[in-house]
C-alpha cells in the first residue's frame, strides 16, 4: 500500500512485491482537492508507448521532477481507464495539447504529508506541477483477482467483502468500480453478493465545517446505482463514520433518504460487523475477503476473519499503510 508517513522507503519496504518492468511517461492534468489532508490527482499517459495494463489495487512507484526519493501512490481508477478509447471527431474550439475524455489516465490519492518528498511535491499550488511530467512503474500483489487463487478456484467466489480504513480505500475504490464497470458475470466483474465496509473520521476544515470524505459520494453513487440488484448482484454499503475532537458531538446527521442497501453507522467496525459480510460458514466457503488500513486495524481483522470457521486463509487479502 502507497504511503506517505513511514520511514523505510517505499522501494525497500515494497521490494518483494511483484513489478511490471516497463516504465511509462505522464503529465499531471487534473487536480481535484478532496479535503484539506487528501487531493486527487489525474496523470494523463503519454500516447507514444505501450499499452498500460495494470490490475485492481495495484501502486505506482512514482518518479516526480527534481526529487530522488521514489514515491508509493496507490491507484485509485479502475483499469478501463488507462485504455485508450477511439478519438472523437476532431474539435476546432479544443486545443490539440488539451485533454479530452478518450485520453487514457490514472488517478493517485494524494495525502498531504510535507515530510515526504514525492508527496510534498505534489502538494505544491496547482499552478506549480500543473502538466509536469512524470514516470511511473506498476507494482503490488493486493490485487483483484488476486493472485493467490487458482482460475478454477476463484470462478467459485460468490461473495466478495471489500474492508477498508481511511485512505486504505484507495485499492478498495479501484476494485469496486472495476468491477462495476465490468458488470455481473463476466472475469473481474461483480459477484452475486458484494459488501463494502469502510470507516473513516470526519475532521471540520478552516471554516469549521464538516470536510468531505475521500470517495464517500464515488461510492455511494455506485450503491445507488445497484440498489435494483440488477443483473441479480447483492451489493451492499455500509460507511463508519466516527469524528475528530474538534467536531462538537451534537452534529447533526444527514437526514437524506438512502436506499435499502446502504447505511450510515456513526461507530467503528465491529467484529459482529465483519461475522455478517462473510456470510454463513457455508458461505464463506465461497468467500474472498480484503482488508486495508491501519496496522492495528488491518492485524485484527485479519486475526478475526481468519479464526472463522470455513474461510481459508488464502481468501483473505491484506495490506498496510501508515
Amino acid at each position: 500500500m502507497a504511503t506517505v508517513k513511514d520511514s523505510i522507503p517505499h522501494i525497500v519496504r515494497t521490494s518483494a512485491d511483484q513489478r511490471q518492468r516497463d516504465m511509462f511517461r505522464a503529465t499531471i492534468g487534473r487536480i481535484e482537492q478532496v479535503n484539506s489532508k487528501i487531493r486527487l490527482l489525474r496523470l494523463y499517459l503519454d500516447n507514444d508507448q505501450s499499452p498500460l495494463r495494470h490490475l485492481p489495487g495495484q501502486y505506482v512507484d512514482l518518479h516526480v521532477p527534481e526529487v530522488e526519493r521514489v514515491g508509493g501512490f496507490t491507484i485509485t481508477s479502475p483499469p478501463q481507464t488507462a485504455i485508450k478509447l477511439p478519438a472523437p471527431t476532431p474539435s476546432t474550439t479544443t486545443p490539440p495539447s488539451a485533454a479530452t475524455f478518450d485520453d487514457p489516465y490514472i488517478e493517485l490519492a494524494i495525502q498531504k504529508a510535507l515530510d515526504n518528498p514525492p508527496a510534498a511535491y505534489l502538494w505544491q499550488q496547482p499552478d506549480q506541477i500543473m502538466n509536469a511530467p512524470v514516470r511511473f512503474r506498476i507494482g503490488g500483489n493486493f490485487t483483484f483477482p488476486p493472485m493467490t487463487l487458482s482460475m478454477p478456484e476463484f470462478q467459485q467466489i460468490n461473495n466478495v467483502v471489500l474492508i477498508a480504513g481511511g485512505v486504505g480505500i484507495n485499492p478498495i475504490m479501484s476494485m469496486v468500480t472495476a468491477m462495476d464497470m465490468l458488470g455481473a458475470k463476466r472475469m473481474g466483474g461483480l459477484p452475486s453478493r458484494l459488501r463494502i465496509l469502510y470507516t473513516s473520521r470526519r475532521g471540520l476544515d478552516g471554516k469549521g465545517k464538516l470536510e468531505e470524505i475521500l470517495f464517500e459520494e464515488r461510492l455511494k453513487a455506485i450503491a445507488a446505482k445497484r440498489a435494483s440488484k440488477q443483473d441479480n448482484v447483492d451489493f451492499g454499503y455500509t460507511f463508519f463514520e466516527t469524528f475528530k475532537d474538534d467536531v462538537p458531538a451534537n452534529i447533526e446527521q444527514d437526514t437524506t433518504s438512502m436506499p435499502l442497501n446502504m447505511k450510515t453507522c456513526r461507530r467503528r467496525i465491529k467484529p459482529e460487523d465483519l461475522a455478517e459480510a462473510v456470510g454463513s460458514e457455508k458461505q464463506r466457503q465461497t468467500t474472498l475477503v480484503y482488508v486495508c488500513g491501519l496496522p492495528d486495524m488491518t492485524d485484527d481483522f485479519v486475526q478475526l476473519l481468519k479464526a472463522m470457521p470455513g474461510l481459508d486463509e488464502k481468501r483473505v487479502l491484506c495490506e498496510k499503510w501508515w
